[in-house]
């Protein structure tokens, strides 16, 4: 009896985990990196569910594009996946503002991307800022093997390279 318990087990948390990943439908354990397109000073950022429900998902400090365009990376928390749409909520202020100076903009977005459920996969999703409070969330899967690969999505920002990235953008540009 305790076996059947067990297996039942293993079979609920296998097709949870495995309808989790990549499917529009279901939530993505992921991390959250950060590039910000504008000269706002994002002091921090955090990710709901359309619904406004916190994910636990955010970042802080996200440097503006002059000073390199990329702030902290978060681990990691269940979240909307691909084709869902979540709640941005961004607070942008000068590094030297009392808080009651800082400005609160949300906006409500589609999740893009892809994601993987391979084991040495890490998802990944990357929190743009535009121009004109615009933002867009792109799920990126990357080996987490040392050797992997890097996606040809990553944001070249990462890298040290100040390259601008417009809305919408579908490929980056590296040159």
């Amino acid at each position: 009896m305790r076996w059947m318990v067990g297996a039942f087990l293993a079979m609920m948390l296998g097709l949870l985990g495995g309808g989790a990943v990549g499917q529009p439908g279901g939530y993505v354990d992921a991390t959250a990196w950060s590039t910000n397109y504008t000269e706002d000073y994002i002091r921090d950022f955090w990710i709901q569910t359309a619904a406004g429900k916190d994910t636990g998902l955010e970042g802080i400090q996200v440097k503006e594009f002059s000073r390199g365009g990329t702030g902290s990376s978060e681990c990691c928390s269940l979240i909307p996946g691909v084709g869902q749409t979540i709640k941005v909520v961004w607070r942008v202020g000068e590094r030297q503002d009392d808080r009651s100076k800082w400005k609160t903009y949300s906006r409500d977005v589609k999740v893009t991307g892809a994601t993987s459920s391979a084991p040495d996969a890490m998802n990944v999703l990357i929190v743009r800022f535009f121009l004109d409070q615009n933002v867009e969330a792109e799920f990126i899967s990357e080996s987490a093997k040392p050797n992997g690969k890097p996606s040809p999505r990553v944001d070249q920002l990462f890298y040290g390279r100040r390259v601008m990235r417009q809305l919408g953008e579908k490929k980056c540009r590296t040159g």
